[in-house]
């Protein structure tokens, strides 16, 4: 890893440090995903999926527990709201909404992933359930509002999504991801990710 992607990540883990080591769920999702994903490459499980034509980041990145939280605080979502993450990755969104009371629901095309961000959220005693597959393929778990973090995805991709998304959801959290009609775009933040910042679009869908 390079010197400024360390430094970054060095940086993302103090300020969790100082604002959330008081927060046992913290410590228990630290571990568990220290422990359960420390053996995998994501860079490389993407490469053999898709092709080295695929973006050189981790993956799809990684949003951190603090930004996170930041994203529930705006959305201001009432207590037991469900919350669907599509492309959940090792399921740190699902894992952090689901220690502040809310149902989640993370789908993710990689098995080993879902596996292993299950035992965490058994672990952490929280009500987060993780589903593989392909998102694309199958019909969206019914949720109050999905998160996209779609920074990587192909354009055909994002085409093929927002139509699922059309007809079913309501609230949309994208990553740099302005969706357009019938979605209105209400404000756009600037969060940390595991491989610098994003903008995180919010988006109800009109009418």
């Amino acid at each position: 890893m390079a010197i400024g992607a360390l430094t970054w990540n060095l940086s993302l883990y103090l300020s969790e440090l100082v604002r959330l080591r008081k927060q046992p769920w913290w410590w228990q999702l630290k571990r568990g995903l220290k422990r359960e994903f420390r053996d995998l490459d994501p860079n490389k499980m993407v490469y053999r999926m898709r092709g080295a034509y695929h973006v050189d980041s981790l993956a799809f990145g990684e949003t951190s527990p603090l930004s996170v939280l930041k994203i529930l605080e705006t959305l201001q979502l009432p207590p037991g709201s469900t919350l669907c993450d599509l492309g959940s990755g090792r399921g740190v969104p699902c894992l952090v909404a689901a220690a502040q009371g809310y149902k989640t629901i993370g789908l993710e095309y990689f098995a080993v992933y879902t596996e292993r961000s299950q035992r965490i959220a058994a672990e952490m005693n929280v009500d987060a359930t993780f589903i593989s597959g392909n998102f694309m393929n199958r019909p969206l778990p019914p949720a109050d509002a999905y998160l996209v973090s779609a920074t990587a995805f192909p354009e055909e991709l994002r085409a093929q999504l927002k139509q699922k998304l059309d007809e079913q959801a309501k609230i949309v959290v994208a990553q740099d991801w302005i969706l357009g009609p019938p979605w209105e775009h209400e404000r756009m933040q600037k969060l940390p990710v595991s491989w610098g910042t994003a903008q995180f679009c919010y988006h109800h869908r009109k009418g």
